[in-house]
């Protein structure tokens, strides 16, 4: 009997014993036994209800802390890119990368010019060109990898805490080119080991907070698995320790025109902006959401917007700073948000707007993932400036078109490792070809726990043609207004929306989404279906690196309460 026993616990997936409670975790809470644990207690507590009567909220919690399997191995130190000459005849322009986090469709004055205070970058906009269809990922950091490595979100980025080093980043490629590289502001794509910081990634230099979201005036954040906050300031090789406690979009103002001050303008410049305005928590000096008075504008509205003004009087004092130094001839801009707007109660700050589109931030609705953005500087070509773009980019496109103009290698094969999935769009935004390289956009596809409590399934979106696929539970599905939020809004009313195994809705006809076309065109519904699970085929990210409470405590009590690459030390 006893040996039977022991033949059957080596038989279990992970731990010996498998009970109900283990049985019930792993579908509620999957990845119960490999993700952090902070993770797991995070999701027993959102979940008791649904995992009892098998587990207790002590027993689930007591699973949670059950020893992880042993960490992968670590991944390879790339070697560093050689020096290159740039291929001859490349344009080489400064390129400036401006990334508004959280920046809705209509939180901008060229998409809602009655109702929002952007002036600065209508300018900048009505002097390039408006890309009308650009699109992201429903989050943050999936787009942010994909701006870096050219790859789509689900061949780099989408759930995991770090971007392999297989990839090369932008940076780094532009630095084999003879570019200088600075980072600004929001990082996102890994902070638990020194070679996932910008500076590891191939900036030269960089100041800002390596998580997702932080307090704007305190820099204080929950992110680190510390058991208490950090300070989340961070430059070039370690925390930034003296410069915490003034609004963050100053600070990153302030360090923007820096850099440009003491560039050499015979030397290519690529600078990531990545400000911490629009996110979470909803915060902006009073001066900007005084711009939107009550009682046209609740506060909701007034602080959120507001942080939309203070983003473009920072675009304005670098671009003048350009401009001033004989810079922005020779400049590319390339601006736009991370995702929609978080328009729901379910996506932080809640108070985005993205109308006329559907949905926002966290979903796959046009609403959360294709956002305002244009080219702005001088390189753009007389001839096509003020001119609006209706063909499809993605974030990904940015890595390979940038290359290009600079006169690198726009590839990137190391072995395992997705291709580049990016186009050189540069043909058509300067009117060279017709219509858009692109007509197919892998959004992001995501395992999912259905309704049902089972495990299966996927969350996931996929554009080809005039047509596009939305499949699994989306976070929130309604429309909002020019001006959003208002009085009226009410958060506790709204619902999810469940697509299941696919909505189709022909975007170009219908762009907000308002008629699914699934019982309809069952033909086109099942060709997407079979093309999606075609393209889900080759989804890869790299395994999530393990992090440590008690390394994390130590960093921060070594260095000041601040948080940094504590599974370095």
């Amino acid at each position: 009997h006893l040996l039977s026993l022991l033949v059957g616990c080596v038989g279990m997936a992970r731990y010996p014993g498998s009970t109900g409670c283990q049985k019930r975790l792993s579908v509620v809470c999957p990845g119960w036994d490999t993700e952090p644990v902070a993770d797991c207690l995070t999701c027993v507590e959102q979940n008791v209800q649904r995992i009892a009567p098998n587990c207790s909220l002590q027993q689930a919690e007591s699973k949670c802390k059950l020893p992880r399997p042993a960490p992968p191995a670590p991944e390879p130190t790339p070697l560093p890119l050689p020096p290159m000459s740039p291929r001859a005849g490349a344009l080489r322009p400064h390129v400036v990368l401006w990334v508004v986090d959280d920046l809705g469709w209509a939180n901008i004055g060229f998409h809602n010019p009655r109702n929002v205070i952007t002036p600065a970058t209508d300018k900048l906009a009505a002097a390039g060109i408006v890309l009308d269809r650009h699109y992201t990922y429903r989050w943050c950091a999936p787009t942010r990898s994909s701006l870096m490595t050219g790859r789509l979100p689900y061949h780099v980025l989408q759930t995991t805490n770090h971007v392999s080093r297989g990839f090369n980043m932008l940076p780094a490629k532009l630095q084999q080119v003879g570019y200088r590289t600075h980072q600004v502001g929001k990082w996102h794509l890994g902070m638990l080991e020194t070679w996932m910081t910008p500076v590891g990634r191939g900036y030269e230099t960089s100041l800002g907070y390596l998580g997702g979201g932080e307090d704007h005036y305190t820099q204080m954040s929950t992110e680190y698995s510390c058991p208490k906050q950090v300070v989340d300031l961070y430059k070039s090789t370690g925390p930034a320790i003296g410069m915490n406690g003034t609004y963050a979009a100053y600070t990153y103002n302030n360090e923007g025109l820096h850099v440009v001050e003491n560039h050499d303008p015979s030397e290519p410049l690529f600078l990531y902006m990545a400000l911490q305005d629009m996110h979470a928590p909803q915060q902006v000096p009073d001066r900007f959401s005084n711009m939107y008075p009550s009682p046209k504008y609740d506060t909701d509205y007034a602080i959120m917007n507001g942080m939309a003004s203070c983003a473009d009087e920072v675009i304005h004092n670098i671009s003048t700073a350009m401009m001033n130094k004989g810079m922005w001839a020779n400049t590319l801009l390339i601006y736009t948000s991370d995702n929609g707007g978080p328009a729901g109660r379910l996506a932080s700050g809640h108070s985005g707007n993205n109308w006329p589109l559907r949905g926002g931030k966290t979903n796959f609705f046009e609403g959360g993932i294709r956002v305002s953005a244009f080219l702005g500087g001088g390189i753009i070509p007389q001839s096509v400036r003020g001119t609006t773009l209706s063909g499809f980019f993605s974030v990904a496109d940015w890595y390979p078109t940038v290359l290009v103009l600079a006169g690198g290698d726009p590839t990137d094969s190391n072995v395992g490792m997705p291709p580049v999935d990016g186009y050189d769009m540069w043909p058509y935004v300067v009117g060279n070809v017709s219509e858009s390289p692109r007509t197919e956009i892998m959004i992001g596809t995501e395992r999912v726990v259905q309704k049902t409590g089972q495990v299966g399934g996927w969350n996931g979106a996929l554009i080809s043609g005039d047509f596009k696929l939305v499949l699994g539970i989306q976070s929130y599905a309604f429309w909002q207004g020019p001006v959003y939020p208002n009085a009226s809004t009410n958060h506790a009313a709204e619902t999810t929306f469940d697509c299941g195994d696919g909505c189709l809705f022909n975007i170009l006809s219908d762009p907000s989404e308002y008629h699914n076309l699934a019982t309809t065109q069952q033909g086109k519904l099942a060709e997407m279906r079979e093309l999606f699970a075609e393209r889900n085929r080759t989804t890869y990210e790299a395994p999530k690196v393990p992090d440590d409470p008690i390394k994390c405590e130590a960093y921060a009590r070594n260095h000041g309460g601040f948080g940094g690459p504590y599974m370095s030390t």
